[in-house]
């Protein structure tokens, strides 16, 4: 395939760039602009303007949280329930199914482990898919966090929405059959399991238009606009490497 015939492809997205872009679109313009520099070898630079005015919110509109339920406790897996998929390049995700309960379904592994869907230019990899006695699939994004710690920030509700949205979408289109639900699981790994819980997230038709609706308001926009604000900025990886000209925080870690 030519370079002209790559230029024409919609550009790529992934459920991370949704999240990004739900927080900061600059960051994740950052964040393509390095990808295409390591793709095509030479720097490239991100679209927007440097006289840019950053805006308060990202302009992303945000999926419903409406019909959204929030449990406490264990995962709630139903005995009949199989692992059909684990992204093997996940090295801290919890135990959830003994080896007689997993049956990896190589249908979902065309790609190896990405799930691409073609139409929408997604392509992305959820922690876990299981499924049902009933023969319906759900996608399983794991968070090593506490349930309520920072649910409404960095671990907020709609942004691990838009995750569980994105990753349904993903399955639909590896399979033609549209899931019920995402889960986002809550592992409190620093609480040992004390408080884990978890958020079953619809996926309907509005959940469905949402997404598409989303991703081409993400292609059209050119001006990417930074977001700057301590919650954002404080890990961002473009921001830790110097890149943003307009961070509210520079990025602090522990080696630094």
């Amino acid at each position: 395939m030519s370079s002209a015939s790559l230029d024409l492809r919609p550009e790529h997205l992934t459920p991370h760039d949704l999240v990004t872009y739900s927080r900061c679109p600059h960051e994740m313009e950052l964040t393509h602009a390095r990808r295409r520099s390591e793709r095509l070898g030479t720097p490239q630079m991100a679209c927007t303007p440097l006289d840019v005015v950053p805006e308060r919110h990202s302009p992303l509109f945000t999926p419903s949280t409406v019909h959204l339920r929030v449990n406490e406790g264990r995962l709630d897996l139903d005995p009949h329930d199989v692992l059909v998929y684990r992204d093997e390049g996940e090295d801290d995700l919890p135990f959830l199914f003994p080896p007689e309960r997993t049956r990896i379904d190589d249908s979902l592994l065309r790609h190896g482990m990405n799930l691409i869907d073609d139409e929408l230019g997604l392509s992305g990899r959820p922690d876990f898919i299981v499924r049902h006695s009933d023969g319906s699939l759900m996608p399983i994004e794991y968070k090593a966090t506490h349930l309520f710690v920072g649910f409404h920030e960095a671990h907020g509700r709609v942004f691990d929405t838009v995750q569980a949205i994105a990753e349904c979408r993903l399955i639909e289109a590896m399979t033609g059959h549209r899931p019920a639900m995402g889960v986002v699981l809550y592992g409190d790994a620093a609480g040992r399991g004390e408080r884990e819980g978890w958020v079953e997230v619809p996926y309907t038709d509005l959940e469905a238009h949402w997404i598409r609706a989303a991703v081409t308001q993400i292609r059209a926009d050119r001006t990417r606009p930074p977001v700057p604000a301590e919650r954002n900025c404080a890990g961002c990886e473009p921001n830790r490497d110097g890149l943003c000209r307009y961070a509210a925080a520079r990025f602090e870690s522990s080696h630094r």
